[in-house]
């Protein structure tokens, strides 16, 4: 997240008031989505509504209450903060010691953004050291097939053989939310445990690294590929598209591990930290961006929107810590400021119906929608970071 300050007017943000509003007409008045109002809640791969009160997928409130926040002021509509308030409560309410750990996760980031903007608020703080307590639970110490040990946070549930499925996306936003937590708290463990954590993503990924306790032996960045693989394991059909997790990077991950690791090496400034991120950005920018700017979820897929926002984010997170003689510096601000141009020339005006993605290949796919509705937010957001980090005209 950048500065919650965005140099934006209004009219500069119009393009993502339809977005917001259509999050914001499936609120229920104490927060929580209304799932017979959404356009999003619907069941499908990898879904697990019964989770949550409703019925309902939580996985894209994280992104949306922060888009929220920063629109918030600008705009001028203190209706979006008070939604972004009750969605932080609400799922602060709802959060149990059985709940996957991408949803601890998520849970103790928006504790984390809630107190960017708004007052210190205790029943919050209290409620991020009891989640960071459940995460402490079910943490397990790894060694590495190259001999390092850390601390690691399992997913609370597995895939074929293993106990812990280990998926990049769902782990980063754990780490993200040990910061947070730190940040709030006070505590210095909980910033302990996000950098031994950290040690996940980067240590270097191994093939047939599946311990005999059934956790995973190793770390997550591909060296050959320059980013993080989707998990650890030879697996296919989870969500979104079907390439084998341990093949391929996808954006879901660059997006949220960046998140991660930028925000601790603002705590911790360990150079791999940054080096895992710039070359996972020249990754995005690289391997899935078209020449038109979009940018597609594994590769050169599908354009996204959302996709599209979440490589101008990484960018927008990763420039106030790279020196203007960085070698890479110069790649990354022309990939940024191409996304932009993509983000420009097709979020105005874009209909919710059509799921903001281009059909290139067809290998993406919609289901579940609640991705959908992640990636509706995620192109909020990099609208946001666009207008803020890449110093553009106001549009129109």
């Amino acid at each position: 997240m950048t500065s919650h300050n965005p140099a934006a007017s209004p009219e500069a943000l119009a393009p993502v008031l339809p977005i917001l509003d259509a999050f914001v007409a499936e609120t229920l008045p104490g927060g929580g989505i209304d799932g017979s109002r959404s356009l999003w809640q619907a069941p499908g791969r990898g879904a697990g509504n019964s989770l949550f009160p409703g019925d309902v997928d939580v996985r894209y409130l994280r992104f949306l209450v922060e888009g929220l926040y920063r629109a918030a002021g600008p705009l001028r509509r203190d209706g979006y903060r008070d939604v972004a308030d009750a969605h932080v409560r609400w799922m602060a309410g709802a959060m149990r010691p059985n709940h996957p750990s991408w949803a601890l996760g998520n849970a103790l980031e928006m504790i984390g953004v809630h107190h960017v903007f708004r007052p210190r608020d205790e029943g919050l703080v209290a409620a991020a050291r009891q989640m960071v307590a459940w995460l402490n639970e079910r943490r397990v110490q790894v060694t590495t097939t190259d001999g390092v040990s850390f601390w690691h946070y399992p997913c609370g549930y597995g895939v074929l053989d293993a106990q812990d499925a280990g998926w990049t996306n769902d782990l980063s936003m754990v780490g993200s939310g040990l910061v947070w937590a730190h940040e709030v708290t006070g505590d210095a463990a909980m910033l302990e445990s996000a950098a031994s954590f950290a040690e996940y993503f980067v240590q270097p990924w191994r093939p047939n690294a599946l311990g005999a306790d059934g956790y995973w032996q190793c770390g997550t960045f591909r060296e050959d590929l320059g980013s993080w693989v989707v998990g650890p394991a030879h697996f296919s059909g989870f969500e979104s598209t079907d390439a084998y997790a341990d093949e391929v990077s996808w954006v879901f991950s660059t997006m949220t591990c960046t998140d991660f690791l930028v925000k601790l090496y603002r705590h911790r400034p360990d150079p791999r930290y940054l080096d895992c991120c710039v070359a996972a950005a020249l990754w995005t920018f690289r391997q899935a961006q078209f020449d038109d700017g979009g940018v597609g979820m594994c590769g050169r897929d599908d354009k996204w929107l959302g996709l599209t926002g979440n490589a101008v984010s990484q960018v927008a997170m990763l420039l106030p810590l790279l020196p203007h003689t960085h070698r890479d510096r110069a790649e990354l601000v022309a990939g940024a400021r191409l996304a932009w141009s993509y983000l420009e020339a097709h979020l105005p005006g874009a209909s919710l119906g059509s799921h903001g993605v281009e059909w290139v290949t067809g290998t993406t796919s919609t289901d579940p929608l609640v991705n959908v509705g992640m990636l509706w937010a995620a192109a909020v957001l990099g609208w946001l970071n666009g207008l803020e980090a890449l110093e553009h005209p106001t549009p129109g």
